[in-house]
């Protein structure tokens, strides 16, 4: 059995317009809540044990998404502190909730997030002010799953490719790569959160 890998794309929502753009490529997803995991490892192994670690992964997305801005002779964005704690809540909060989506089941969006987490975002683009952007995207811990005598055997996927996979799958949907390559953002922050059952949840938030 394979995993299925899901993505989210949001572009950047403009003061003034009061509209939201959003690109959707897949399904909502359904989750259940998991721990942090602290270390990396890569191989097939029986039992449903994989480790990651989120602060790691988490960079190695960032150092993707800037390589992809390089290519494209983009500024580099600067890792905010502040994005990375909103982002990682809101990727914990699609996993304890059981969603997928830009909006949350209160119906509040990211401007709601940053405003909740302290964080003002207002850059002027001609006549416009955008409020900032985002990403998200749902991968897997593992590529697929074999079951000898009832005992599952796991192909877990490496953080490198995990973030690879991540980066690929937005810079191949428009809206998504359009948000990384906005040329006048700045600051970024990923978070991610890990369920139970093998998804990887990933927010990426700009300013």
């Amino acid at each position: 059995m394979t995993m299925k890998k899901v993505f989210y794309g949001i572009t950047c929502a403009v003061l003034g317009f009061a509209m939201l753009f959003i690109l959707n490529v897949g399904s909502a997803a359904r989750d259940v809540p998991s721990k942090a995991r602290n270390t990396a490892s890569t191989s097939r192994s029986d039992g449903k044990k994989h480790n990651v670690d989120i602060e790691r992964l988490e960079k190695k997305i960032h150092d993707l998404i800037n390589a992809e801005r390089k290519k494209k002779g983009l500024l580099a964005l600067s890792w905010n502190e502040r994005l990375n704690r909103i982002a990682r809540s809101y990727s914990r909060d699609m996993v304890k909730r059981r969603f997928f989506s830009h909006d949350d089941p209160d119906g509040r969006s990211f401007i709601d997030r940053y405003k909740a987490g302290g964080f003002v975002c207002k850059l002027r683009n001609g006549n416009e002010t955008c409020l900032g952007a985002e990403n998200i995207a749902q991968d897997n811990l593992y590529s697929s799953v074999v079951y000898r005598s009832g005992v599952p055997s796991y192909d877990w996927n490496s953080e490198d490719k995990i973030a690879a996979s991540v980066v690929k799958g937005w810079m191949q949907s428009r809206g998504h790569r359009e948000n990384i390559l906005t040329a006048y953002f700045k600051r970024q922050g990923i978070g991610i959160a890990l369920s139970d059952d093998g998804k990887v949840f990933v927010t990426e938030n700009f300013c």
